[in-house]
């Protein structure tokens, strides 16, 4: 038996529900902890039709398992995903034809707009090239799967399902500040809430040091703070669950200064303004993590974030012009160093239990976000 306060991994940490007296073949959906009785059809049927079940339990077992951990549960998961990568694809070609038709017509017309530009046309292109060979790639990785092999893709849907099963609110509440603050930038006026309190690199090299985390909190339009905002809560939540807050908030908190700084000193004449810097030190912290922990986060994460990396800079070169792409170098390093200096594979759990000089930076540093959050409003009221 566990001691109370010994740490635990995180596979230890799933609860698996006790199969019901008298139950053959059931399943749980996540709205509810009812245990539905079916038949192995209609358990079949459940598994390709709904999006929600839980867990699934067949009559040769004494117990619920997550859906996955055999090979015929598995092959209706995959059924499903190759159908939504097949989906996916064809939605990916269809925007790419479009689009290289739109800027053949534009090419051909010459008209003089933002959409004539050729870098401004191949950056939207790329938005849709890369989503069509994401889900190519995805497609061809589902075909490889086999009753041999299986058992790797398994380990990833429980290192997932152990990620979503518990809520972080502290992830809500970092993103309930920035919505906050892009709903009064909208009140004050977006650009003029960018000169008040957004890297604008003159002013900061004066004197006004504080823009480089305001900056960070403020976002350019509601595209560039809803991608932001996303982004963040799907990476916040990955680093807060294997990691803690306290490592959450010094990684985003060092990255989005770290950014700024390689953004004041190698585009000094742009004024810039997001969170870009802050989130690309998550995914840095995360693949450091990851490769620490190789043999106990799915290998694929480092697939996954070594793909989000590429797939920045691809995006960040055709859109250098008004992509800053310092910010993002420089968030990638700040988290990638934190990872390195910080994390300490002593018994190779996940959650990593932060060190008690971890927790007190962690306090330190939230007080610095709520003050920049506070400075922020304080200039728009």
């Amino acid at each position: 038996m566990l001691g109370k306060n010994k740490p635990t991994n995180w596979e230890d940490q799933i609860e698996i529900p006790k199969k019901g007296e008298n139950i053959a073949c059931a399943f749980i959906v996540d709205s509810s902890e009812k245990q539905k009785e079916c038949s192995p059809e209609e358990l079949i049927e459940a598994i390709e039709t709904k999006d929600d079940i839980k867990f699934i339990t067949y009559p040769n077992q004494k117990q619920f398992f997550i859906p996955g951990f055999d090979y015929r549960s598995l092959k209706l998961l995959l059924k499903k995903e190759k159908e939504s990568s097949k989906s996916s694809i064809k939605r990916s070609a269809l925007f790419v034809i479009l689009w290289a038709g739109f800027m053949l017509l534009i090419s051909q017309r010459e008209m003089n707009s933002f959409f004539s530009d050729p870098m401004s046309n191949l950056y939207f292109l790329i938005l849709g090239i890369l989503p069509l060979l994401r889900g190519i790639y995805e497609l061809i990785s589902h075909l490889a799967i086999n009753e041999t092999n299986y058992h790797q893709e398994f380990s990833e849907i429980k290192f997932r399902f152990w990620l979503g099963q518990k809520k972080t609110v502290s992830i809500f509440i970092v993103c309930g500040f920035l919505v906050l603050i892009i709903l009064f930038q909208y009140i004050f006026g977006i650009n003029e809430s960018v000169k008040l309190a957004g890297l604008v690199k003159p002013q900061t090299l004066n004197g006004e040091y504080w823009r480089l985390l305001t900056a960070t909190l403020l976002h350019a339009n509601f595209i560039h703070f809803f991608f932001n905002v996303s982004a963040l809560y799907i990476f916040g939540h990955f680093v807060i669950r294997i990691s803690g807050f306290s490592y959450f908030v010094i990684v985003f908190l060092f990255s989005c200064l770290f950014g700024s700084l390689f953004s004041l000193f190698l585009i000094p004449n742009l004024t810039s303004v997001g969170a870009s810097g802050g989130i690309m030190g998550l995914i840095g912290f995360i693949l450091i993590m990851s490769i620490k922990f190789k043999n106990n986060i799915p290998k694929n994460y480092i697939k996954h974030m070594i793909s989000d990396i590429i797939a920045v800079a691809i995006f960040g070169y055709f859109g250098r012009e008004f992509i800053d792409n310092p910010a993002h170098a420089g968030g990638l390093i700040g988290g990638m160093l934190i990872g390195i200096i910080s994390v300490r594979n002593r018994n190779n759990l996940i959650p990593h239990k932060p060190s008690l000089a971890i927790k007190i930076l962690g306090i330190a540093s939230s007080l610095i976000l709520l003050a920049a959050v506070t400075r922020v409003l304080i200039l728009f009221i």
